[in-house]
Order: C-alpha cells, then sequence, then structure tokens
C-alpha cells in the first residue's frame, strides 16, 4: 500500500469517527440500538474502502511479477540468449529479475557444454569403431592374408581403445552425478609404487615416494589418477619420467615429470578441457582421448585436493595435492 493510499484510508477513518461523534451527540438520549446501527454502519464502510485500497495495493505490486512470469514463459518457446527485463526499481522485483537472468546464463552455458561434450564424444567413439570395422572387413574379405593376425593385433588395439574412452566417460559421468564413493585411510606413497611396479613402460621411470603419506581416499579412484599421469608422460617423454611422493605441510603432494616436449604456459589450463588437445594429430596417433587429465583432475577434486602443471626446466611437471589424512584418535 502507498502512502497515498493509507493517507486516504486514514482520513475516512478519522471522518468516521467524527460522524459517530456527531451521531451520538445528536441523538443523546435516543435509544441505543440506533446509535449501535449508525456505529456498524460506519465501521462497515471503512473496513469495505480499506479492503478495496489494500487489494488494489496489492495487485498494483505484483504487476511487476506478473510481468516477470510471463516474459519467462516466452523466454522458454523464444531463441537461445532471451532474457527477462531488469526494473530499475531498486526493489526486490529488481533483483529477483536479475537472479533469473544469470540463471538463464548459467543454464545456456551448461546447455552448451553438454552438447559440444557430447559431439566430441561421438568423435571420439567414431575414429577407433571405424578402424575396427575396417580391419574386421578385411579379415572377412581374405581369411588366408597373411596379414589377418596382424589386423586382429590392431583390431584389438581399437577395442583397448574404445574401453578406456567408455570407461573415462562412466567415471566422469559418475563425478559430475556427485557420486562420493567409500574412502579409507591409505598410503599414497605406497600406491604410487605399486602402480609403477604393475606397469610395463618403453621409458624408464624413477620413483622416489615416502612411506607412511596418510590420505582419506579411494584407492581406484586415486590410482586412476595415477595411471592417467603415467599415461600422460610415457605419451611425451623421451627418455625418462620421475615420480616423487612426498608431504609437504599439511599435503600430500605427487609430481610426475617427463622429459618430453612440455606445456606452453598459456595451454596448462587447456590440458585439463575434456576432450582438449593441444597437437590434435600427434595426441590422436598416440593414442590419447583427451580426458585422462580432465579425469585426474575431477577426482582430485572430489577428493578435497587439486591437478595443476607446474613450473619445470624441461618437459612437463604436474603436481597432485591431497589433504594428509588426520591422525586416527
Amino acid at each position: 500500500m502507498t502512502l497515498n493510499e493509507v493517507t486516504a484510508l486514514g482520513s475516512l477513518t478519522v471522518a468516521a469517527v467524527a460522524i459517530a461523534a456527531a451521531v451520538l451527540h445528536l441523538l443523546a438520549g435516543t435509544a441505543a440500538g440506533v446509535l449501535v446501527t449508525v456505529m456498524a454502519l460506519l465501521a462497515a464502510a471503512v473496513a469495505a474502502v480499506g479492503c478495496w485500497l489494500v487489494r488494489h495495493a496489492v495487485a498494483r505490486a505484483l504487476q511487476p511479477v506478473e510481468r516477470l512470469r510471463a516474459e519467462l514463459v516466452a523466454a522458454a518457446d523464444a531463441e537461445p540468449g532471451a532474457r527477462v527485463a531488469v526494473p530499475a526499481t531498486g526493489d526486490d522485483v529488481e533483483r529477483l529479475a536479475g537472479r533469473v537472468n544469470l540463471l538463464l546464463d548459467r543454464l545456456e552455458i551448461s546447455a552448451a557444454q553438454r552438447r559440444a561434450f557430447i559431439a566430441d564424444a561421438s568423435h571420439e567413439l567414431r575414429t577407433p569403431l571405424a578402424g575396427l570395422r575396417t580391419r574386421i572387413e578385411l579379415a572377412l574379405d581374405d581369411p588366408d592374408d597373411g596379414d589377418l593376425a596382424d589386423n586382429l593385433e590392431h583390431a584389438l588395439d581399437d577395442v583397448e581403445r574404445l574401453h578406456r574412452i567408455v570407461e573415462d566417460l562412466f567415471v566422469l559421468a559418475r563425478l559430475d552425478s556427485g557420486d562420493l564413493p567409500e574412502r579409507r585411510r591409505l598410503d599414497l606413497g605406497a600406491l604410487v609404487e605399486s602402480e609403477v611396479a604393475g606397469r610395463t613402460s618403453a621409458v624408464p621411470v624413477t620413483v622416489k615416494a615416502e612411506s607412511g603419506i596418510m590420505v582419506m581416499g579411494n584407492r581406484s579412484r586415486l590410482a586412476r589418477v595415477l595411471m592417467n599421469l603415467l599415461s600422460n608422460a610415457e605419451r611425451y617423454a623421451v627418455a625418462r619420467i620421475e615420480i616423487q611422493a612426498r608431504a609437504v605441510g599439511e599435503e600430500a603432494v605427487v609430481e610426475v615429470h617427463d622429459d618430453g616436449p612440455g606445456i606452453p604456459p598459456d595451454a596448462r589450463e587447456r590440458v585439463f578441457e575434456r576432450f582438449a588437445r593441444l597437437d590434435a594429430a600427434r595426441s590422436r596417433d598416440k593414442g590419447g582421448s583427451g580426458l585422462g587429465l580432465p579425469l585426474a583432475r575431477q577426482i582430485a577434486i572430489a577428493h578435497g585436493g587439486t591437478l595443476y602443471v607446474a613450473n619445470g626446466t624441461y618437459g612437463a611437471r604436474l603436481v597432485l595435492r591431497l589433504p594428509l589424512a588426520p591422525d586416527p584418535p
């Protein structure tokens, strides 16, 4: 209700009281029922006018909200980028319209990212599928060909690549949905040594891992982080890979350092974008899907840590940081 409406209602109330007083003076000595009737009629009139003013004020106050609702309905059928008008009223309606536009911005960005992700995933799956189909067709066309074993071996490589992509997509989807698997205290240094010992690498790998680096984590997820970091290093290393695991302050730190071409400073965040490649042809030839590092970072973040590219005198140096587990009671 506006100030003018409140003033009008107050004036009517004062007038009613004045009239009631006059009637009381004129009808002094008359029957009490007449006075009661007059007073009741005046009170009813004041109440009716007050209700009308309140309803009118509420309807007028809700007009901006109704316009906002209508614009939202129209935006649902409009082209991407449609937004609602933000009135310069300085009240809750202006703030609500601003929040609505912010939400629409986020929804549009999310939809664009989802479309790009689906397109990239389709492209990545199409490449090994095409290779697998070609090799199977060659084997079927000439079963007696001496290259049958070679074709089957390459077909198996394509199947393995498909398997890795599907597994990465599956884990990413679970991470995006907020999946938090069971975590236990584990020795990160021992896990590093175990993962390196279980791999056969064409490049020598040197490990320096402290013992007793206890973190709260899911063993299979953290093992996947280490596997992806090692795979990335093996893909580009020339002659050696160095891995260090140690406790620094309240954090467990794992560094994977290779002597390959390195990552330019302006691309150190882009390598953590899904399906991103610094050199598309080279990465595809080496079997990279562009999901390994993004997945590793997502797992690190889900564990309360981080993964980033650090400065180094040569090659690429990736650093994983996780909070140390508190001492058991």
